[in-house]
């Protein structure tokens, strides 16, 4: 009988240790699971897609937890029931087994009870990548808009700065965009507007990114590389579109585009504004030199110099199938 007793004694810990943690965890899960104050309107949906991130990892570890503790509670359930005990401590054994039945069955709850909550912050977490997404695409050309560029113009900066990780921002125009606007209406124009963006994305590498500027203007950015090979890729994409004709969907109508494009590299401390300044004062310089151009800034010399085809392009550049 008292060998029975010291054998109780050593396992009621490890039951009542499962008791605690099972409505430990039950307890945790209630708090996650309880709505959440509305951040302030300011807070950048990142900041609320990483806090679900965070709640997603330790859900999952929760769950982890949990199984863990199953398996240790069946380990104790099957060493009591081995026991050999008659008299009271058959009524003790019969309780404890009665009480570990009931974690187990807790314990199942919160199992399930975790995945579906986990399941559905996933989804969550989905639906809010994917609208932050939308938020920053422009419907019409499918690129980037212009809160998308504004954020990764801010980035390349910072990754400058920090890493010096140069880049080259290209501002190109459509030329005689208003012509085609009233010459085939606007349906054609927006026509125009979403091919280009199709042949924007189809042959910019990955380090490169492309936004919708507003209108007719789009702008680019190419990274890690210097002005000549950054302009260079701009001269041949200016090439490349101006043997292309854009469909119009208006009588099966095409219509041949053309590229006005102005090139500036970023410096030591450059800004988004001067940045944006000088691909800006290059943009113009090519329009009113004729359109179909592209020119480029050169910093420190303030100079607004001609790209020309002969300039050696370092970056292949991918033909883009454009209807």
């Amino acid at each position: 009988m008292e060998a029975g007793w010291d054998t109780l004694l050593t396992v009621l810990p490890w039951v009542l240790a499962s008791v605690v943690v099972g409505v430990g965890i039950g307890f945790y899960l209630g708090k996650t699971a309880s709505p959440h104050h509305p951040r302030p309107e300011q807070q950048r949906e990142a900041a609320t897609l990483n806090v679900l991130t965070s709640v997603l990892a330790a859900a999952e570890q929760l769950n982890q937890d949990v199984g863990t503790h199953n398996t240790e509670i069946q380990a104790v359930e099957r060493h009591l029931t081995g026991m050999k005990v008659d008299g009271m401590m058959r009524q003790i054994q019969q309780t404890l087994l009665a009480e570990i039945s009931s974690v187990m069955d807790a314990n199942k709850q919160l199992e399930d009870d975790l995945t579906y909550a986990r399941l559905r912050m996933e989804e969550q977490a989905q639906e809010l990548d994917r609208t932050r997404r939308e938020a920053r695409t422009d419907q019409l050309s499918g690129v980037a808009n212009r809160k998308g560029f504004d954020e990764k113009l801010q980035m390349m900066l910072g990754a400058w700065k920090r890493q010096g990780k140069r880049f080259v921002l290209a501002l190109a125009d459509v030329d005689h965009f208003k012509w085609i606007n009233d010459t085939h209406g606007h349906a054609a124009g927006d026509q125009v507007v979403s091919n280009v963006g199709t042949f924007l994305r189809g042959c910019l590498r990955e380090d490169d990114f492309v936004a919708r500027f507003g209108g007719d203007e789009f702008a680019l950015i190419f990274g890690n590389l210097d002005l000549d090979d950054g302009s260079a890729v701009a001269e041949r994409i200016r090439a490349t579109v101006a043997k292309k004709n854009f469909g119009l969907r208006v009588g099966e109508e095409q219509a041949a585009v053309t590229f006005s494009i102005g090139t500036a590299a970023v410096w030591e401390g450059a800004t988004a504004e001067t940045l944006l300044e000088h691909a800006d004062q290059a943009l113009y310089r090519a329009k009113d030199s004729g359109r179909n151009k592209v020119y480029c800034y050169r910093h420190p010399e303030g100079t607004i110099t001609p790209v020309t085809s002969a300039a050696p392009a370092a970056i292949a550049l991918e033909e883009a199938a454009v209807g």
